[in-house]
């Protein structure tokens, strides 16, 4: 059932209307970009990630879920991530012993590179996140 409006020379129908749409066909798209997505990102933040003797971070960080999710290994990247020393509440010292629980420091991180930082997913976000829409979009067909 329609409602009709009457005014001088037009009427209008204010109707329902019900449509299936499949969005299918886009489906291997929106997966590439995605896939694209993930793994840029890991490119675009490996080289601000802190690098430790055996490059832990750089090396084993992922790209999983289909490229929803980039995983640097944790719990070593948490506290890089958070760029605070941690220390052992015992002795105080970031050489802790063996089971012991580490406790935060309000003491910023020196990284051994100048590229290096904290927060380096919002860094490498700041840097190229225009371009990663950009391309996602291109990728997508929206773009």
């Amino acid at each position: 059932m329609s409602d009709i409006s009457h005014f001088k020379g037009i009427s209008v129908v204010d109707g329902t209307i019900k449509a299936d749409i499949s969005f299918d066909r886009f489906s291997k798209q929106f997966q590439k970009a995605q896939d694209w997505l993930g793994h840029q990102v890991l490119e675009d933040c490996k080289p601000l990630v802190p690098q430790d003797d055996n490059e832990i971070l750089r090396n084993t960080s992922i790209v999983i879920s289909k490229g929803k999710r980039v995983v640097f290994p944790g719990p070593y990247a948490r506290f890089q991530y958070m760029g605070k020393v941690m220390v052992d509440p015992d002795t105080g010292s970031p050489w802790a012993k063996k089971d012991a629980i580490k406790v935060l420091t309000d003491r910023d991180l020196v990284y051994g590179r100048p590229e290096a930082t904290s927060h380096w997913f919002d860094e490498a976000k700041a840097r190229n996140g225009e371009y990663w829409i950009k391309r996602v979009k291109e990728i997508g067909g929206g773009g």
